[in-house]
């Protein structure tokens, strides 16, 4: 996951060509210095590195609405207001574009084998506040130091395919998130951050569990509860 970020990010910014052959060659050079548990799960790997590839470049040269690459693997440090509470957001942005209006999209893309649902989405925490740190000025200085309007932001599976209406398995799957509305993130926000300095962590479930390390020592768990009570 980590080489295809470094990968897409060489290609935005126009330091490796959009050129499959060019991006393997770059990938052979690494691949050997990556750890593995068997010849077996290198291959399958590489193989699904090599498909993320193909379906990132289809997805680089395709008109998205004439979207342009402003900034790839952006960095940010905002401070955010959520209530009565002042919270500082500092992070990276995988990248961001600009379209013919100049409002300004955040795309972060994704490498694993799981993608939300599309309710999921419209209320996904990390797209939300890479908007809301849009909205605040973390982009400005790549949109000539103008504070642009959040156009908004999606989710790219380049693991997996679209659909075949968006162009199948040649395309990632696209989750977009539209331009926030209400307060809602900022809400999220503020009770997050009362937790963090009421050092209130009580677990919630959700369908995160199903993929939780710590689900056996979690007292949310039937199984975890034995053991911390």
């Amino acid at each position: 996951g980590n080489v295809v970020h470094v990968l897409a990010d060489e290609v935005a910014s126009g330091r490796t060509p959009a050129d499959l052959d060019v991006l393997m060659e770059r990938l052979d050079s690494v691949w050997n210095g990556l750890a593995f548990d068997a010849p077996w799960k290198s291959e399958q790997e590489k193989d699904h590195a090599r498909a993320a590839l193909e379906r990132f470049l289809h997805w680089h040269v395709l008109d998205r609405g004439g979207r342009a690459p402003a900034a790839s693997e952006h960095d940010f440090d905002v401070t955010l207001e959520a209530g009565e509470y002042a919270v500082r957001i500092r992070g990276s942005m995988d990248r961001v574009e600009q379209d013919a209006e100049g409002r300004a999209y955040v795309v972060d893309f994704k490498t694993g084998k799981g993608a939300p649902t599309k309710d999921e989405v419209a209320a996904h925490p990390q797209l939300a506040v890479y908007q809301l740190a849009v909205r605040e000025g973390a982009v400005d200085e790549v949109f000539d130091g103008n504070r642009p309007e959040p156009g908004g932001a999606e989710l790219v599976q380049l693991r997996q395919p679209a659909p075949k209406k968006e162009g199948g398995e040649a395309f990632p799957k696209v989750q977009a998130q539209e331009p926030l509305a209400g307060e809602w993130v900022s809400d999220l926000l503020a009770t997050a951050a009362g937790k963090v300095l009421d050092e209130r962590f009580t677990p919630t479930t959700g369908t995160h569990c199903s993929h939780c390390t710590f689900r056996a020592s979690c007292s949310a768990q039937p199984e975890g509860r034995q053991v911390v009570e």
